[in-house]
């Protein structure tokens, strides 16, 4: 679940608790006030209409909160929207219910502070100072105009502005004295929330990096294991393939057909010859950091060496097309060629696996003053919303049972990354896939002795 998904919710779970303490603190004042001190208020049905109103919608809120739990696939697309919306409406019950007991002279207008004080932990910045302008315009105009009650009165200069006609010295200090209380508070509290989500913005990303980085020491571990156990019997069978080559050679076969086991006999020996290359550079790779073994190469070397581990099918059918400007090819790079080849060969082998057997996939290669944009294009279905979510996940795949580990687009991402650079993922059902490599361009090294 989403970091704003799970905010959002816990936010929400506190405003509806606290808004039934509210309703409750709300409800035993008035009747304290009401039968315990026997003070007689203005208009006690409407401040028992505007607490009813609060106790609908918390239960209205709580249906829907309920409801909105359960799509566990969705976010929030304004995280403040509902909050905001909920303090607003609390604001104004607070000023309202305030309004038919007193005003400001009732004791419980300090709770317009708590209310300012909630915003600025709960919501952003904005909505924030906005709800801080909301409060002090509500309690300016209690300040003029509310239905007083006499025993709050201790002074004519107490009374609302339309019936005096006059705003006392009290009363305008009263208000100078809320407004700045208001913004010190909202002030202060928004730096400290905004500095406190961006240290847990931080410390998740330093988690997401240390989760990556020992999913990476793992992977590297297996490429090691792999390597390791799988060279003893691919020599075996490299060495059997070789003394059937040799006697093939030494007796050619009399049928027809002899000739094409021949060639399937060299095919086995190229293709063995091809994992042992592969599994010595995985014994070799593994652990090593991508910062390592830095090489400067051409645009056209490197996709050169991307291209040329592919199926031989791929270059006798043309399927992956470079569009690389002819002022481009001999642009140098500072790159480690062997993990960046390997990543971006994975990415265009997921291309060609998604395009099918005939169709060809596009690689854009284009070239910026700050950094390098590649685009691979395949033609193949596209991928589903709620599946582009988890692409790039290890051991995520979409390919059929045995065709894929899930892999590709992982430790490409990862070697991307670390080069400062970043992969971009555009997918429509129906039409194809955009994966969009940004490198950023590195400075030519320094010729020796200038």
């Amino acid at each position: 679940m989403p970091a704003n998904r799970d905010r959002f919710f816990v936010n929400i779970g506190w405003l509806i608790k606290l808004r039934w303490f509210a309703v409750f603190g709300q409800l035993a004042t008035i009747c304290v006030v009401l039968l315990v001190l026997q003070i007689e208020l203005p208009m006690p049905a409407a401040l028992m209409a505007v607490v009813g109103l609060t106790v609908v919608s918390n239960i209205m809120l709580t249906v829907w909160v309920r409801g909105q739990a359960s799509e566990h696939e969705r976010s929030p697309e304004s995280p403040d929207l509902v909050p905001g919306i909920l303090m607003v409406m609390d604001m104004l019950s607070l000023a309202a219910l305030l309004f038919g007991s007193g005003g400001p002279n009732n004791p419980f207008a300090i709770f317009f502070l708590v209310n300012v004080s909630l915003s600025a932990i709960v919501l952003r910045r904005q909505w924030a100072w906005s709800l801080t302008g909301l409060a002090v315009a509500c309690f300016v105009l209690l300040i003029f105009i509310h239905a007083p009650v006499p025993a709050l009165m201790i002074s004519g200069s107490l009374l609302p502005v339309m019936e005096t006609q006059r705003i006392s010295l009290i009363q305008s200090g009263t208000i100078i004295g809320f407004a700045l209380c208001c913004g010190v508070i909202t002030y202060f509290m928004t730096r400290i929330t905004d500095e406190l989500r961006q240290q847990e913005a931080g410390l998740r990303q330093i988690q997401q990096q240390q989760a990556r980085s020992e999913k990476l020491e793992a992977l590297g571990t297996l490429a090691a294991g792999t390597a390791h156990e799988l060279a003893t019997p691919l020599s075996t069978i490299a060495v059997v393939a070789r003394d059937v080559e040799k006697f093939f050679e030494e007796h050619p076969p009399a049928d027809p057909g002899g000739i094409e086991v021949v060639d399937d006999i060299h095919l086995i020996r190229s293709q063995l010859d091809r994992c042992r290359s592969i599994l010595n550079r995985m014994a070799g790779q593994a652990g090593q950091a991508v910062g390592e073994s830095i090489q400067v190469l051409s645009v056209a070397d490197l996709w050169d060496i991307v291209l040329e581990d592919l199926s031989p099918e791929v270059e006798e059918k043309q399927l992956v097309e470079i569009d690389l400007p002819a002022d481009l090819a001999d642009e140098q790079l500072q790159v480690p060629a062997v993990v960046l080849s390997q990543s971006l060969r994975g990415l265009v082998q997921n291309a060609l696996d998604a395009s099918g057997p005939d169709n060809p996939v596009v690689v854009t290669i284009r070239g910026y003053a700050s950094h390098w944009h590649w685009v691979i294009a395949d033609r193949g279905p596209g991928i589903a919303p709620d599946i582009l979510n988890r692409i790039s996940e290890p051991f995520f795949s979409t390919k059929p049972v045995g065709k894929g580990m899930g892999l590709g687009l992982f430790l490409a991402r990862n070697v991307v990354e670390r080069l400062d650079g970043s992969i971009d993922i555009a997918s429509e059902p129906g039409r194809g896939t955009r994966v969009a490599v940004r490198l950023p361009r590195r400075e030519k090294p320094a010729a020796p002795g200038s």
